[in-house]
């Protein structure tokens, strides 16, 4: 029997072999391509064969699966309008707490202000940290007990600073133990001084002056602002003072005061001598920055900054050319509603044109805008001699009379300011907002837009409020508010896969959103967009119309929830169109509006309670738990000799998730929460876990079961899969063996977890990654389980209630893939290199998942290595991997690979990737590429892969032209490990290159998205 099976196998080969050489000698016509097509297709269902067997036996999807299918869930209709209430009162309550605590602190320091201080205050800058200690709560080392004061450079009187009396700082501390998740609190006044709770070590000092910050304008002058910069670029800002000419400090100035901005203002620049210049925007910014006044966003800051930055002197001095250029940005943006307009002009000559035209195109222009805009103007030079003097202050009080036009009407006069010292520039115009201060206004708090925190805190917003005694204005204190701390009631609200919620500001733009990054994963100033760009819907309009007048409501709509596809940036997005309910409820302390979006008929659907077994629950963080005995070293990392597993738990399992992120767990916090699950009669009170997290501990604690029982550290298969693991929509993550993760981990974030969730039902494969633990290059395999059918017959779309996942290394996963067939070539790397055909898994979205330059990757950047870098492992696509061009090009030429494109909202980008059209690979894909290659792609069954099997003659020339020239050829990528750094060369449909971003056409002027017509 053994010698026939030899006869076979040898007959098999030398039939193989000959079928070979019949190909490779310019005969292909006779080569039977049916026996190739079927050793490739025995090479897929072999490689299937083998995942569901690892899904089982390593996995153990199919058991959990069944587990899950005999648990019990309870249903509950739950009404809409009383969640959005509910939501809507929480962050009431929030805000009001915290606004509290501003008032609190306002009101000390009116009664203090004038009081001697008692208080012992260092300065910012020169603290010794010795009494300094770590806090997560600030991501820095600070002093709970003490606040610090810095003194700005430009502080008008150094010598003479008021200190803070003791009062003040017994509030902040008082305003911190009430309301741990508050961040710095802090007071600037007039002098530029800045006195900043809890004390820390400053690294701004020789440029930071309250004065100058968005938080302290907005709270002196409580209505926005449309103003326009003019700035002399004349040849006589060449003039020398010191080490720079007179228009460095004059641009200096121009970008200080567009630092003061906040983006509910709007703003122009024009730089004026013999001509007017102007920022023409970017070639895809529809109008912007030319003829409108464009919003006070970050991203338009940035831009004129630039544009400043670019001037330079030359020529004479013509005023009214630039007047009436900013007449015009003014009238074109006038939209009726109450703001303060202002002109600042800067010049240091006196007009070349007619003095008497300059009066009269400022008289006609403003007369059009009702007479409202107010003039700043500031000479220095010739300027702020007698002639100079004279025109610039006529301009400020826009009376004419000594040019032969006398005022008509009424008028916002403003202020002519002399500059005599070029070094006192940036103040004086700085602090342009002092005319538009009222004392008999009556203050209340303000609250900025959401901006990037300096100390990586994520998003925050400043709630202000300025101190006025005797009707001068003191200062301004202020709050700092993260905003996963404000909104985390609804970042972590959990009502099913569909379901979720947004929230906008007064002016429509969104604060909160799906489409949004959280809070926390924010890491520039974010573009401010309409909520009308996110959601599309045909008659969302009228929802959008309410929400922005603080009303309520309630629609029935269809709506289209988008998911990540895994790394969206690389992989793209789903969307999935359902009937929903729109309920809509104003928050009216801060001005925002909540939305609420379930499905139609939205039901609640929880796990029925679970007994604990009452000992197997063990915490990740094994730094706090006394197991000393079975701690070891596995890879680079603590774990378990046992080969336990530990639970670690995301942020959104909590009730108060951001009190989790902000508080350090301690031995006492972790065996309070091991006492609570392993509580099997309900004595231990829950210690702050939202309801459903304790049974689904238990539930995945089965997942443990299944693992393999020989998955001990000193087994040796810890080098083949060295982690398996399970996660859960809620938050809960369970790995073996037991380890540690990084406190901001969340599974349901995770790309492996996204994959699955995308491909329900299927074994899912993610890209190689080098693990962070130590393991080397892994891939992850990971499969959805369902929540529990009695009948344990399971839809796409039943939901998910976890994801299991197991990581590979390399070496195992080309493994799975070489021990079969024509691709099993002796597992060494110098034979495969000699071999004509080149075995490869590829995934739904174009990504090589396994290669067999893929298993021994070198960790160098060297490109003469003979090896792949780590450069070249992870994020791989078949349209930039150079031996697979001939699959990539006639995969696109066929349209089998498809480019597709989503929109990145936070930075106006398109992003571009590939999708596999599954329909016409279906039954798998057989074709020849020019002269030289003939490939197979099979879809692996139950999975996101493809098997690629790309056979290519050694004896055939390369000059042969491959594809021919009117198809896409491939370029080589970018060594880039995301997508979002590769611009795109070309955003052709048949474009062959890798993944990569192009300019979105984004108005920087109404911030809305421009849609194609």
């Amino acid at each position: 029997m053994l010698n026939l099976r030899m006869d076979f196998k040898l007959a098999g080969f030398l039939l193989y072999a000959l079928l070979t050489f019949l190909w490779m000698t310019d005969i292909s016509a006779v080569v039977s391509l049916k026996n190739v097509n079927e050793q490739s297709r025995y090479v897929a269902e072999n490689f299937a064969k083998e995942l569901l067997h690892v899904a089982s036996e390593e996995l153990g999807v199919n058991k959990l699966q069944a587990y899950y299918d005999t648990l019990k869930y309870i249903e509950t209709t739950k009404n809409g309008h009383l969640i959005v209430e509910q939501l809507s009162e929480t962050l009431e309550q929030k805000f009001r707490e915290r606004l509290a605590a501003l008032d609190k602190l306002a009101k000390i320091l009116h009664q203090s202000y004038n009081s001697e201080s008692t208080a012992e205050i260092e300065n910012c800058c020169d603290l010794t940290t010795e009494t300094h200690e770590e806090d997560t709560r600030f991501r820095s080392k600070v002093n709970v007990k003490k606040f610090c004061l810095q003194v700005s450079p430009d502080s008008p009187n150094p010598k003479n600073i008021t200190l803070l009396h003791n009062s003040v700082l017994r509030q902040m501390i008082a305003n911190l133990e009430s309301i741990p998740s508050l961040k710095w609190q802090y007071f600037g006044d007039e002098n530029g001084v800045s006195t900043t709770f809890p004390s820390t070590l400053k690294q701004d000092c020789n440029v930071y002056d309250p004065r100058y910050r968005p938080w302290y304008v907005v709270a002196s002058t409580p209505l926005p602002k449309n103003i326009v910069v003019v700035l002399d670029t004349s040849s006589s800002m060449k003039a020398k003072h010191g080490n720079e000419t007179v228009l460095d400090l004059a641009k200096l100035a121009a970008k200080t005061v567009l630092g003061t901005l906040s983006p509910s203002d709007k703003v122009a620049f024009i730089s004026f001598a013999a001509e007017v210049e102007i920022p023409l925007g970017k070639s895809y910014a529809s109008h912007c920055f030319s003829d409108h006044l464009a919003d006070a966003v970050p991203s338009n800051i940035a831009y004129l900054n630039s544009h400043i930055d670019e001037r330079e002197a030359y020529g004479s001095t013509f005023y009214t050319d630039a007047l009436e250029k900013a007449f015009m940005f003014l009238k074109n943006s006038e939209n009726g509603g109450t703001r303060d307009k202002v002109i600042l002009f800067l010049t240091d000559g006196i007009p070349t044109d007619s003095k008497q035209m300059v009066m009269n195109t400022i008289q006609q222009r403003n007369e059009e805008l009702n007479n409202g805009v107010m003039i700043i103007t500031y000479g220095l030079g010739a300027a702020a001699q007698k002639e100079g003097r004279e025109i610039l202050t006529s301009m400020a009080n826009q009376d004419g009379t000594l040019y032969g036009v006398p005022p008509r009407g009424q008028v916002r006069k403003g202020q002519y300011i002399e500059i005599q010292n070029p070094d006192e520039l940036r103040t004086k115009m700085a602090l342009y907002y002092a005319l538009f201060f009222d004392s008999r206004t009556k203050h209340s708090p303000k609250v900025s837009v959401p901006y990037l925190d300096a100390w990586g805190l994520g998003l925050i917003t400043t709630v202000s409020l300025p101190i006025v005694i005797n009707g001068q204005l003191k200062g301004v204190v202020g709050l700092d508010l993260t905003m996963i701390d404000l909104l985390e009631d609804v970042l972590y609200l959990q009502k099913g896969e569909l379901s979720y919620a947004f929230i906008i500001d007064d002016r429509g733009r969104a604060v909160l959103h799906p489409l949004l990054p959280s809070p926390l994963d924010v890491f520039e100033d974010p573009i401010l967009i309409n909520i009308t760009d996110i959601e599309r819907g045909a008659d969302f309009e009228q929802v959008y119309t309410s929400m922005t007048k603080g009303s309520a409501g309630t629609k029935d709509l269809t709506a289209v929830r988008t998911f990540s596809k895994g790394e969206w940036s690389l992989e793209g997005r789903v969307t999935k169109t359902f009937s929903a309910t729109y309920y809509w409820k104003p928050i009216e302390v801060i001005g925002y509006s909540l939305c609420l979006v379930l499905t139609k008929d939205f039901k609640q659907i929880d796990l029925a309670s679970l007994v604990s077994s009452g000992d197997d629950f063990l915490y990740h963080r094994l730094d706090l738990i006394e197991r000393n005995s079975d701690l070891c070293r596995y890879y680079n990392t603590s774990s378990l000799r046992s080969g336990r597993s530990t639970v670690k738990f995301a942020a959104e399992a909590f009730t108060d998730p951001s009190r989790y992120l902000d508080t350090e767990e301690t031995a006492g916090r972790v065996r309070h929460y091991t006492k609570f699950m392993n509580d099997r009669i309900g004595f231990v009170p829950n210690p702050g876990f939202k309801s459903d997290i304790r049974n689904n501990v238990i539930a995945t604690r089965q997942a443990e079961k299944y693992w393999p029982s020989f998955h001990r550290l000193d087994s040796g298969i810890q080098h083949w899969i060295p982690w398996r693991y399970i996660g859960t929509y809620n938050g809960v993550f369970r790995r073996i063996p037991g380890g540690m993760n990084h406190k901001l981990y969340s599974p349901s974030m995770r790309p492996w977890f996204k994959k699955a969730v995308g491909n329900p039902a299927k074994l899912t494969f993610s890209t190689p990654y080098l693990d962070a633990f130590g393991a080397g290059y892994v891939i992850t395999l990971s499969q959805t389980i369902y929540e529990g059918r009695s009948s344990g017959v399971h839809a796409e779309t039943d939901r998910i209630a976890a994801v299991m996942g197991a990581d590979f290394t390399l070496d195992y996963a080309y493994h799975l893939l070489a021990r079969h067939g024509i691709c099993n070539s002796d597992s060494t790397d110098e034979t495969l290199e000699k071999s004509d055909i080149r075995c490869f898994v590829m995934d739904n979205s174009g990504f090589i998942v396994i290669h067999a330059d893929f298993r021994k990757p070198d960790s160098s950047c060297d490109n003469n290595s003979s090896h792949f870098s780590h450069k070249n492992v992870e994020n791989v696509h078949i349209t930039g991997k150079e031996d697979l061009f001939p699959v990539a090009e006639s995969l696109i030429r066929t349209g089998r690979l498809k480019r597709q494109a989503c929109l990145n909202f936070q930075v106006a980008k398109y992003q571009h990737y590939w999708q596999v059209d599954a329909a016409q690979v279906a039954r798998g894909v057989d074709e020849a590429v020019g002269a030289c290659h003939r490939y197979q792609l099979l879809p692996v069954d139950n999975s996101n892969v493809f098997v690629g099997i790309l056979h290519s003659r050694k004896d055939c020339s390369e000059s042969t032209p491959i594809p021919p020239a009117s198809d896409p050829t491939c370029l080589s990528c970018p060594r880039a490990s995301t997508a979002a750094a590769r611009h795109c060369t070309s955003t052709r449909p048949q474009a062959c290159e890798c993944p990569c971003v192009s300019p979105a056409n984004f108005g920087r002027c109404q911030n809305h998205y421009i849609r194609p017509e």
